[in-house]
């Protein structure tokens, strides 16, 4: 059983997909279109719709890179926008990448919580520590956090979001019309959370999330990626560059899971893979070729 997922984009896959005669016009941030993708993979049994995302404006420097829209130049705030796409579909998953380095933990599990009830139980969580540095200027730093730190902070950032959601019981909102008695005090409790790198009260003012924790993901590869989503994640999205690599890391990560009490089972892994659709199987073979 194969588990789809796709990333939806106005603008196409290709870096000049934007100017085929029956692609979409007015891609510029087109609320209509990206509810028309979410609406299509459901419709195609997909599982979620991934959002990836940044804090900048890329290659703006490099005029000749930047007006060719090498990379997203704009794109919607992910958590926002799946708010939105909640309202239009039913069944699929709704994922967005959002970074540690760069958020605060409280305004992150609010995030996501609101995102899980507005959707009824689809939220999913792309976690990244952010690898681009010129981001850090937007957040009134002068230099990006090293990746020596960026990991242990995103390890206890994630322990505090989870905490955080664990904030109410699901049975804390008792709303007792014949008594009065909206809410059970005993059900709720503060985290009172103080690290190395976060100091976080709580309680979040979000209740007990329809999945509990949001779908969690994780894309990194390196040493201290692995090891975040052996402790943290559900799945990985995995780039290899042979099969025999992809087993590989399969049995790495997944060989990391026991330290943390959790079962190979319970970790998917998820490869990255591009699709060219054609009338025939020749017809398809010279997109790719092109």
């Amino acid at each position: 059983m194969m588990n789809l997922i796709t990333v939806p984009t106005s603008t196409g896959g290709a870096v000049g997909g934007w100017r085929h005669p029956d692609a979409w016009r007015d891609t510029v941030m087109n609320l209509d279109h990206m509810i028309s993708c979410a609406k299509t993979a459901e419709r195609g049994k997909f599982d979620c719709v991934f959002f990836a995302d940044g804090n900048g404006v890329r290659d703006i420097s490099n005029p000749v890179l930047f007006e060719a829209l090498r990379d997203r130049a704009v794109s919607f705030e992910p958590v926002t926008l799946l708010a939105a796409l909640a309202q239009h579909t039913q069944d699929i998953g709704l994922v967005a990448t959002v970074t540690t380095t760069y958020e605060e933990p409280y305004t992150v599990a609010r995030k996501f919580g609101s995102l899980d009830h507005l959707s009824k139980g689809r939220a999913g969580w792309n976690i990244v520590t952010t690898a681009r540095p010129g981001d850090a200027r937007n957040f009134g730093r002068d230099k990006h956090m090293p990746r020596e730190e960026r990991y242990p902070r995103a390890d206890e950032f994630l322990d505090v979001v989870k905490g955080l959601w664990d904030s109410w019981a699901s049975d804390a909102f008792v709303q007792n019309r014949e008594t009065g008695q909206y809410l059970d005090s005993t059900r709720v409790h503060t985290l009172n959370h103080e690290g190395r790198y976060l100091k976080v009260k709580g309680p979040l003012n979000v209740s007990r999330l329809p999945q509990g924790y949001p779908v969690m993901f994780s894309a990194g590869q390196s040493e201290l990626g692995r090891e975040q989503a052996a402790k943290h994640a559900d799945c990985l999205f995995a780039i290899t560059p042979s099969k025999e690599d992809g087993i590989a890391l399969m049995e790495d990560v997944k060989g990391r899971l026991s330290k943390y009490g959790r079962s190979p089972e319970a970790f998917k892994i998820i490869p990255g893979s591009g699709v060219f659709v054609g009338r025939t199987a020749e017809e398809a073979d010279e997109y790719h070729e092109c």
